[in-house]
């Protein structure tokens, strides 16, 4: 049986994904997860997230934002 998912709100998203994305409706998170290695992610209001880690966090974000341009 398939559940109806509420998506969360603008507000709510922005509490743990501070940056918002080019891409209308995704916000980012980056986080430093061990000395000079980051892990930037994405999210929309349907929970559906795109994440990858490595030492340039400007470059990886605009790498996933490049990514849901074609893909979403």
């Amino acid at each position: 049986m398939k559940q109806f998912v509420q998506g969360k709100s603008v507000a709510e998203l922005l509490r743990t994904h501070p940056i918002e994305s080019e891409v209308k409706g995704w916000f980012f998170r980056i986080e430093e997860v061990s000395n000079n290695v980051w892990e930037v992610e994405a999210r929309d209001r349907y929970g559906h997230t795109v994440s990858k880690k490595g030492p340039e966090p400007d470059a990886i974000q605009r790498e996933i934002e490049a990514s849901l341009k074609t893909d979403f």
